[in-house]
């Protein structure tokens, strides 16, 4: 029994650990089918379900193999959902092609450090969601507080700006 609820509790701190930083653990990936069929979620959905039903079998009184069959049973059906989980979270995951730059081009921003006609400045933009601010360049001198639209990525880092107009409170580009 105790070797049960050893197990049990190893596994549930594995299924919590996995499920909630999941972010945190990519490092320590386990599953290299990217399904989540062998993620540490689901072997803690195993383990855990292993050391339940087994505790639930030898509390009816059960051998040692029926209690650790019903607790594979067990184990099997949390693990499916765990992996269910798994991949309900992975599909909600910003995919990677969303962080390119190129998404920056015909947004708008604010000049937080001015720049003199082709020297770097700093702007912030929107971009994803959050405010990022950005080495910029511009054709023209810009001063802190104007407000510009990016035109161009000159790098990883750098955009190219012009500036915006303001007509009755809204923006003209």
């Amino acid at each position: 029994m105790v070797g049960f609820i050893v197990t049990a509790a190893v596994g549930v701190v594995l299924l919590l650990v996995f499920l909630l930083f999941d972010g945190i653990l990519d490092a320590v990936q386990l599953d290299i089918t990217g399904s989540g069929v062998f993620s540490g979620a689901s072997l803690g959905g195993l383990l855990t379900g292993i050391g339940c039903g087994g505790m639930i079998g030898t509390a009816q009184g059960w051998s040692f193999f029926f209690s650790f069959a019903l607790g594979l049973l067990i184990g099997l059906a949390i693990a499916a959902v765990a992996v269910a989980v798994y991949r309900l979270l992975k599909k909600a995951e910003t995919p990677e092609e969303e962080f390119s730059l190129d998404r920056l081009v015909g947004t708008n921003g604010l000049v937080t450090a001015g720049s003199a006609a082709g020297s770097r400045g700093l702007v912030q933009v929107t971009y994803l969601g959050s405010p990022r601010t950005v080495s910029f360049v511009s054709p023209v001198p810009l001063a802190n507080g104007d407000l510009v639209t990016v035109t161009e990525i000159l790098g990883t880092d750098v955009v190219n700006v012009i500036p915006t107009q303001p007509v009755f409170g809204r923006t003209l580009e």
